[in-house]
């Protein structure tokens, strides 16, 4: 399993890291759930919950943002977002209405380049999630200019259906590396706990590089929904390079709560 400097911090290290997302629809809305993300990670730190930091990463869902189609208005707020979180690796996220995305109009969908390139180019974020399903030209050219930019791409595949078989599952992470992913990111939904165990078993070959197509970039996997939660806890301990926590809504079926997360790879 390869590691991916960038900050101050290493993904892929060994390290559970914890993502917070913030899904807010107005300005004044996300700048409280971020305030109250910053408050309640110093409130653990402070009560001495793990030694590492409680989060360490800021997930911006973009398309729950109601102005998100003004580059002005989403400079801004980038701006103030990375004010509060100095020392946090802030991912941004445009997720599509087939992958679970808020997408609500047309426009924001058809100018989801422009936005994404504004993104980039504000100088306020550190990585950039890229749907593996949106097409191979634009994946490969989004994550080109990230690299041109200094900005890390979370290559990402959701499937709220099912859980594919494992080859599938290969040949997606694989492809995902090819195509220039960073951090190789697959969250799938189980219908067994069997679904359940093959992500942990895979977590597990991924880490020791014992997969037929093995991959050499750091990998979040995830079982989604109260069933798959043990991915989130013993998959971040075991390989996977982050984890994602909550603090007020969900923005994915199993989240966990911060506080509990915190403990829980803490033990």
């Amino acid at each position: 399993m390869g590691v991916f400097p960038i900050k101050n911090i290493i993904l892929g290290d060994g390290t559970p890291r914890i993502c917070v997302p913030i899904i807010g629809r107005s300005e004044e809305e996300i700048l409280m759930q971020s305030e109250e993300i910053a408050k309640e990670a110093d409130r653990l730190r402070e009560s001495g919950v793990r030694e590492a930091p409680v989060v360490d990463l800021i997930e911006f869902r973009a398309d729950y943002y109601d102005n998100v189609c003004n580059q002005t208005m989403l400079t801004d707020l980038l701006k103030q977002l990375r004010e509060q979180h100095k020392d946090r690796l802030i991912l941004f996220t445009f997720r599509s209405e087939e992958e679970g995305g808020e997408l609500r109009h047309d426009r924001a969908g058809s100018m989801l380049d422009d936005i994404c390139s504004w993104a980039m180019v504000s100088g306020y974020i550190d990585l950039l999630d890229v749907e593996f399903l949106s097409g191979n030209y634009r994946v490969v050219r989004t994550a080109t200019k990230a690299k041109d930019l200094g900005v890390g791409v979370v290559m990402s595949y959701h499937n709220f259906e099912e859980t594919p078989h494992n080859p599938t599952l290969e040949n997606i992470l694989w492809d995902m590396e090819q195509l220039g992913g960073d951090i190789l990111k697959i969250a799938v939904t189980p219908k067994t706990q069997f679904d359940v165990d093959r992500i942990m078993e895979m977590i597990g070959e991924l880490k020791k590089g014992t997969l037929e197509q093995p991959v050499s970039r750091p990998f979040v996997l995830i079982s989604m929904t109260d069933q798959g939660q043990r991915s989130r806890t013993e998959g971040a301990k075991q390989g996977s390079a982050f984890t994602f926590g909550t603090v007020g809504g969900q923005s994915a079926a199993g989240q966990i709560g911060l506080e509990a997360l915190a403990k829980a790879l803490s033990e």
